[in-house]
């Protein structure tokens, strides 16, 4: 009996380990109720990559505007872009390109999206360095913000090595974890909650 109990614990403990990992943003202007879309962040397991999608209005048209994860999360209700801190960056490391390593850039660096001649952008992208199982590296509960210039990649020297020159915050919006894989909590949470059953019932029978 105790070895079934334990073989089935195990057998959860490593698919909660496995199961994808969801979340959304609401964007707003900044320090409006103005919603002007809603980003989709997904990871499948935590070899792969997180891919954004979603649709963003109300933007300038034709325009290249910086897009990065900033570190805290904000208010849900009309925001304060600002006080999402900087960029975030675990590894202080200088302002990157999303193409660069994990040590030439934030690991919010996300580069930049363009809009078409109507203010609208249609995101589809997939980056190896934002996280969602990697703590360290982990988005959730952070700020996705989107920048009123473009981002040079911290191709210049000053301010260019810190924000890639993107200037003000027009709109973010906060991170937020959903269901996964029908499961409302985090795999590391369930994965402490799960060994701490196995080491329970080991102690009891």
């Amino acid at each position: 009996m105790m070895f079934i109990l334990f073989t089935s614990v195990l057998f959860v403990l490593i698919h909660q380990g496995q199961c994808s990992m969801h979340a959304t943003a609401n964007l707003q202007l900044h320090t409006t109720a103005t919603s002007i879309g809603t980003l989709t962040f997904s990871q499948q397991d935590a070899n792969s990559p997180v891919q954004i999608t979603g649709t963003l209005r109300s933007l300038n048209i034709s325009a290249n505007h910086g897009f990065h994860v900033h570190t805290y999360g904000v208010s849900e209700s009309s925001p304060n872009c600002t006080a999402a801190g900087g960029h975030f960056n675990p590894y202080n490391t200088s302002h990157g390109p999303r193409n660069a390593t994990i040590m030439q850039r934030h690991v919010g660096d996300l580069g930049n999206i363009t809009t078409d001649a109507n203010g609208i952008v249609t995101i589809n992208i997939q980056d190896s360095i934002i996280q969602f199982y990697n703590a360290t590296q982990s988005i959730a509960n952070r700020t996705i913000v989107v920048h009123r210039m473009y981002d040079d990649g911290g191709m210049g020297a000053g301010e260019s090595n810190l924000t890639g020159n993107a200037g003000e915050r027009v709109a973010c919006g906060s991170i937020i974890m959903t269901m996964s894989d029908g499961i409302n909590i985090k795999p590391i949470t369930s994965n402490l909650f799960l060994a701490m059953m196995v080491i329970i019932m080991i102690f009891f029978y």
